[in-house]
């Protein structure tokens, strides 16, 4: 009955036309890696090495979050496992930097290591959400470097994106409700403190940016600019000039169906630049009645990753940016 209830509310919600038509010129949507990056957790959206056959992403539930590792193999990702600098803490959004030399991810964990190891169950103290460093090496990767103040401005800061001068454009959460996308610039070797975009001051639920590598445009989500709909959906904004342009809404096939939109956040770029990869709790169309067939080939794809948690898809960004 509750499961009902919700469904007609959504249908209420978005019935106009305007809203269920699909436009076929909008890129189409394809799921990324079922049952192996999407599979029946939630998982965010990946980052490439250079080559493009090696990808970490997260992997998470509500107390907790991990990052995997998974290698191109004949042409299939293989089997996540824990990346070598991850499983301590809770860790998630791994970006790589466009140059492949090093990676940085959000970790909730002391900002100075500490002098002794609590006890399961035992508070811990100084625990805070902040972006972390750890480098490439001939023998794997560094131990994780916690970046200077000057980009962890508070403690609750999520989602990086790292252009190929080094800026890094963050997610900021507060003060209050506030959500907005900032940037620490690199200069002569230094990060300057990050300040907000001109187009993200707080009100609009800004989160998640992905940065080309020449800072050209950027892709984040936004849970506050479309109006009547708080559910996270992405936006494009170009650079013009000096200066950003304004953000337009990214639109793709079956984007809205008629039971509401979906929750799309987590972008990030593939190393072609134009192949957009996305965490959205999108699921399948299912269609009554069916067949005891046809419930049997659902089954299996709810088991595999369809069951509304969040899996990756992709899109095609081309005549976009």
């Amino acid at each position: 009955m509750i499961v009902l209830f919700r469904m007609a509310c959504v249908l209420a919600l978005f019935a106009p036309a305007t809203m269920l038509a699909q436009n076929t010129s909008l890129p189409a949507v394809q799921l990324f890696a079922p049952g192996v990056v999407s599979g029946p957790a939630n998982d965010g959206s990946p980052t490439f090495s250079t080559n493009g056959k090696t990808l970490f992403f997260t992997r998470y539930a509500a107390h907790w979050s991990v990052i995997l590792e998974s290698h191109l193999v004949n042409g299939e990702w293989t089997e996540p496992v824990i990346a070598p600098f991850s499983g301590q803490w809770p860790d998630s959004s791994p970006t790589w930097s466009p140059d492949g030399k090093y990676i940085v991810f959000v970790s909730t964990r002391p900002k100075t290591p500490l002098k002794e190891m609590p006890k399961p169950g035992e508070p811990i103290p100084g625990l805070v959400s902040n972006l972390w460093r750890v480098d490439g090496t001939p023998a794997g990767w560094s131990e994780p470097v916690r970046l200077p103040d000057e980009v962890n401005i508070s403690g609750a800061i999520f989602k990086p994106s790292i252009a190929a001068n080094g800026d890094v454009f963050i997610t900021v959460i507060g003060p209050g409700a506030a959500k907005s996308i900032y940037v620490s610039l690199l200069r002569n070797g230094s990060y300057q403190r990050a300040t907000p975009l001109p187009f993200s001051e707080g009100s609009k639920l800004d989160v998640d940016p992905q940065v080309a590598p020449d800072e050209s445009f950027l892709v984040f989500s936004s849970g506050g600019r479309v109006e009547g709909d708080s559910h996270e959906r992405l936006f494009l904004v170009k650079r013009e000039g000096d200066h950003w342009g304004a953000p337009t809404m990214i639109r793709y096939q079956n984007d809205v169906t008629k039971y509401g939109a979906s929750t799309n956040n987590e972008p990030t770029l593939g190393r072609d630049g134009v192949t957009l990869y996305f965490s959205s709790d999108r699921t399948e169309a299912t269609h009554f009645p069916r067949t005891h067939e046809q419930a049997e080939e659902d089954l299996k794809r709810l088991n595999s990753w369809d069951n509304s948690n969040s899996n990756v898809w992709t899109i095609s960004l081309k005549g976009l940016v």
